[in-house]
């Protein structure tokens, strides 16, 4: 029922766009031809992620410990960001998140279901650039003194992203602080460019890009 819903409104999206002079049969078309395609794609790469990630934990997952009801919902979550994203990124977290729902109760990576929940919608609210910065920032702070816990300026994070113009970069940081991923101290005493503004990743952050983003678990 719900494939029949789906279908409905891409007809109904073709035909809309089938009104508009000149373009309109080549975007219906491309809508129509591409769209399934690539959702489908998107669902069948998830699955190997997800086959592939189980695959590395054997003998640490536990399928009948297992809250039915929360990995009802999770999946259901996952599966919208699926049907939404084609960027491996994307679908590779979610497969992680999957995953780490079917660790054994006392493996010490396992995060609780409502950090997952919390989780999955982080993922659906990033953009892509927000996660690419937020690999960076990781990155960086390896790097730091601390070996990923120290502060690092926004400068550094800039140069990373060359060829992004500043305030697309600053505006990808505040995706981050929003969520609380990413700690942002402004300086007293600004320069151009909010060079001086001190970055760190928090806690949360951290585990999130460690064992959903890059899937270290």
């Amino acid at each position: 029922m719900k494939h029949e819903s789906r279908g409905h409104a891409l007809a109904a999206v073709k035909a809309a766009c089938n009104l508009i002079p000149f373009v309109g049969g080549a975007i219906a078309s491309l809508i129509g031809d591409y769209i399934p395609v690539s959702t489908q794609r998107s669902v069948e790469i998830t699955m190997e992620l997800l086959a592939e990630k189980l695959k590395t934990l054997e003998g640490r997952i536990d399928v009948d410990a297992v809250n039915k009801e929360d990995f009802s919902e999770l999946f259901k979550s996952c599966y919208l960001i699926v049907v939404r994203s084609q960027r491996e990124e994307k679908l590779r977290a979610a497969a992680n998140l999957l995953a780490n729902l079917l660790l054994k109760t006392s493996d010490p990576a396992k995060v609780s279901y409502e950090e997952l929940d919390h989780f999955v919608r982080c993922l659906d609210a990033l953009s892509i650039g927000a996660i690419s910065v937020l690999g960076a920032a990781r990155a960086i702070a390896i790097s730091a003194p601390m070996g990923g816990q120290g502060h690092f300026h926004f400068d550094q994070l800039r140069d990373a992203f060359p060829s992004y113009d500043v305030s697309l970069t600053m505006s990808l940081v505040s995706e981050l602080r929003g969520l609380n991923l990413l700690h942002v101290q402004e300086a007293g005493i600004k320069v151009p460019d909010y060079g001086n503004y001190l970055l760190d990743l928090t806690p949360i952050g951290l585990r999130f890009v460690e064992r959903f983003i890059e899937g270290s678990f």
